[in-house]
């Protein structure tokens, strides 16, 4: 593979993620797993919950402040704590 190929799959890979994000998803799974994905960690978890525009940017900016994260905080910073309540938060919606 080349350079560019490379950076189009990771792109797609990318975009893939954050329009398949729907409020019945397993989040503590998905969340947990792309932590661990070199490809996937460095997104923020305000993009990745309001990219699809099923939650709102306030509110989900209101919700990380609450549990003392930002809208910059990347879902490699997250802990399962934080993963856990964010499952929760989206799950309650």
């Amino acid at each position: 593979m080349t350079l560019i190929s490379d950076i189009e799959s990771i792109k797609s890979l990318r975009n893939v993620f954050l329009n398949d994000f729907v409020l019945e998803s397993d989040l503590t799974t998905i969340l947990t797993e792309a932590s661990d994905n070199n490809f996937l960690n460095s997104i923020r978890i305000h993009k990745y919950l309001t990219s699809t525009a099923l939650i709102g940017k306030v509110k989900t900016a209101r919700f990380l402040e609450s549990i003392e994260l930002t809208e910059k905080t990347k879902i490699k910073q997250l802990s399962e704590s934080n993963i856990s309540k964010i499952s929760s938060f989206v799950s309650g919606l």
